[in-house]
């Protein structure tokens, strides 16, 4: 039986790699910090794949209550933004609440806001994906912890649930 000479084999790029590498320019290159791969994935939960989405009676629903945020290309600017918060000078910094928290442009101005998009994120990514996106963020975390400060009254979702502790820190205004 013929086989492929061993050149040819390395010459030609599987076919997960020619889909990591059309994945990952969707959406302005290469997200920063986070391999081509998981910027695969990200891009490919933020174009709407059926990862995180469940089927019930025939119809699908979201389970998850921060969906509204996931759209093309935003992931990377919600990282940006973390990161330009956290490299603001001096020792103690203090969220600053959405003028207009019900607008859709006007909501990411909270940082918390900006969090809970990249949680919604990190929770559709498959296992591999969402462990890189977790490293990365849990090191943001520890930097924002460190230099906000943690609000003593407790906050609450319209529905009562407690809300996530990056919501629970002191806020400008």
């Amino acid at each position: 039986m013929p086989r492929k000479r061993p050149g040819a084999i390395r010459a030609t790029p599987p076919a997960a790699r020619r889909a990591v590498r059309q994945w990952t320019g969707e959406g302005g290159g290469p997200i920063d910090r986070l391999s081509p791969a998981a910027t695969a994935v990200v891009r490919a939960v933020e174009l709407g794949g059926c990862l995180g989405r469940y089927a019930q009676d025939g119809k699908g629903y979201d389970s998850d209550l921060f969906s509204e945020h996931i759209r093309p290309g935003h992931t990377a600017t919600f990282l940006a933004q973390y990161r330009e918060f956290l490299r603001q000078p001096g020792h103690k910094l203090r969220l600053e609440a959405s003028l207009c928290p019900a607008c859709p442009g006007c909501q990411y101005d909270d940082l918390a806001v900006v969090r809970d998009a990249l949680e919604a994120v990190t929770r559709r990514l498959p296992p591999p994906a969402r462990m890189e996106m977790r490293r990365l963020l849990s090191r943001l975390d520890d930097e924002f912890r460190r230099r906000t400060l943690p609000d003593s009254l407790p906050r609450t979702s319209w529905n009562g649930d407690p809300l996530p502790w990056w919501h629970r820190r002191i806020y400008k205004n």
